[in-house]
């Protein structure tokens, strides 16, 4: 049949898509809250630095780092949890740690542990330009050594 405009009677009304603004407001705090913004540095460790997987949490492997260097009167430039990342400051003018502790299995972290020496200095380059792995038998590498096996002692070790 026919309406009086020529139409059907069977047209299909509008629908009308409304986000509550309720809704809006709660995408706007999830997503502000998630923040890609971290303290870890722009570059990954060296192939030659040491790992190991350990049975802590990130976090927790970053502290105990952070308390054993602190035990061996060693002074930390930058440290974050959350991060889960550790830098000394440079020992003996010319070698650094660097400690990374990311996320494996739940309750594990696998760290890595670098010692990196600077053998030259230039203001011109960009620092980690500079650095170098430390030999093997330096005393930066026994200390790297030394850390890891400590965080090993302490909070146990995972062999896959």
């Amino acid at each position: 049949m026919r309406n009086e405009r020529a139409g059907s009677r069977a047209t299909t009304p509008a629908v009308q898509f409304r986000i509550p603004h309720s809704a809006f407001r709660i995408a706007v705090v999830v997503l502000s809250a998630c923040t890609p913004v971290t303290t870890r540095p722009p570059f990954a460790p060296y192939p030659e630095a040491l790992h190991a997987v350990i049975n802590a949490p990130p976090a927790r492997v970053t502290t105990e780092a952070q308390a054993w260097l602190a035990a061996e009167s060693i002074a930390v430039r930058h440290v974050n949890a959350r991060d889960a990342f550790l830098e000394t400051a440079e020992l003996a003018g010319t070698v650094k740690l660097r400690v990374w502790a990311d996320p494996d299995a739940p309750g594990k972290s696998r760290v890595t542990v670098e010692a990196v020496y600077r053998p030259i200095e230039d203001p011109s380059r960009d620092p980690r330009d500079l650095e170098r792995p430390t030999p093997p038998g330096s005393d930066g590498q026994k200390l790297a050594e030394r850390l890891l096996a400590a965080l090993s002692e302490k909070l146990g070790v995972t062999k896959y």
